[in-house]
């Protein structure tokens, strides 16, 4: 069985018939990776290579094996009935909760153990509780401080230097967790961007800035265009970095801070709260 299931990896790119596929993801390509699960490393890890070998054909250049998703603590397995229906899964929560999850609680190595809890406290925690509430409160104030036109990104001064770096530099600490194969690095760095972002809202208090601007001030009035800038830019950062994680919810946020005509939107909540509904 497993010549036959292990020749698919040559077989199934078209080897000996001349087909450009394998030339181009197998032959040729600088990095042959197999993702395994630590069941079949043997047979991966072992006779893949002696066939390979004896074939004369290229060797994998990493084999990255991976542990179980458990739930309540028992392996996934049809025969043992620890089993759980995706397509149900993402028909009660939506495909962004179970990417979520799967993203954010699933180490690179170790065990993770599934539940519907789980998933609902991590998508609740997310996406309405830090992600859905970030965009509001932003989208929302420069409704009112600014009439919905989102000021010109200039200076970096007002407290919003280090939210401008970790925007810049978030692209980069995402490129490299995944070449890692560590998605939950990954969209931890995304999410780091929604941590500095409240961390500059409470740093820089912006409806304070708006209240000393009416009253004449006119370094309040600077400090409010930069910190409302650097919080859209944010916004819009946080969408495109998210788009590959959670489509969905990425396209939800750039709609909220893409400019229409010099205005945006008015804020209309991003994410539904799963357990409230449940308890509705």
């Amino acid at each position: 069985m497993w010549w036959d299931a292990l020749g698919n990896y040559v077989a199934s790119l078209g080897y000996g018939t001349g087909d450009p596929a394998y030339e181009k993801w197998r032959a040729t390509s600088a990095r042959r990776t197999h993702l395994v699960g630590k069941g079949v490393v043997r047979f991966h890890a072992v006779y893949w290579p002696a066939m390979l070998l004896s074939a004369g054909l290229p060797l994998p250049t990493d084999i990255l094996v991976h542990d179980y998703l458990t739930i309540d603590g028992r392996k996934i397995s049809k025969s043992g009935g620890a089993t759980v229906d995706p397509v149900a899964l993402t028909a009660a929560y939506g495909t962004d909760a179970v990417r979520s999850w799967l993203l954010r609680e699933v180490p690179r190595v170790g065990h993770a153990d599934f539940t519907p809890d789980r998933l609902i406290a991590r998508a609740d925690a997310d996406f309405a509780g830090r992600l859905g509430n970030l965009v509001h409160r932003i989208v929302t104030m420069v409704h009112r401080y600014r009439s919905r036109s989102v000021p010109t990104l200039g200076t970096d001064r007002f407290a919003v230097a280090t939210l401008l770096d970790v925007c810049g530099k978030a692209p980069a600490w995402i490129d490299a967790a995944l070449n890692d194969f560590d998605f939950r690095r990954a969209t931890g760095a995304a999410w780091g961007i929604v941590e500095e972002a409240n961390r500059c809202i409470d740093a820089t208090r912006p409806w304070e800035l708006a209240r000393a601007e009416r009253q004449g001030n006119a370094d309040a009035a600077e400090g409010l265009d930069a910190v409302l800038a650097a919080l859209v830019t944010a916004c819009r950062v946080l969408a495109e970095e998210l788009r590959p994680f959670i489509p969905d919810a990425a396209a939800r946020i750039a709609q909220q801070v893409t400019s229409l005509d010099g205005s945006l939107l008015a804020s209309t909540p991003l994410f539904r709260r799963i357990q409230q509904e449940q308890h509705a």
